[in-house]
């Protein structure tokens, strides 16, 4: 697994801010929903939370610039 850096936190939250309308809730296991907002003060302490963030973006991307997004899309 990658240690999460400051870069990292950083592209993470520039993606929220851009990419996430003000309305939507995101939901990570048990811990209920949280915020737009909510989200960035966890990628900015670097909580368990917030690392899952990171993760989950970094793993987006990954697959994204790898294309296997667009591979999982062409199947359905």
């Amino acid at each position: 697994m990658i240690k999460i850096n400051e870069s990292m936190k950083e592209l993470v939250i520039a993606r929220i801010e851009a990419r996430m309308p003000s309305t939507i809730k995101l939901s990570i296991g048990s811990t209920g929903s949280m915020s737009k907002e909510e989200m960035i003060q966890h990628v900015k302490k670097g909580d368990e939370q917030g690392e899952q963030i990171v993760r989950m973006h970094l793993n987006f991307i990954k697959a994204v610039t790898s294309g296997e997004f667009v591979k999982e899309l062409n199947k359905a």
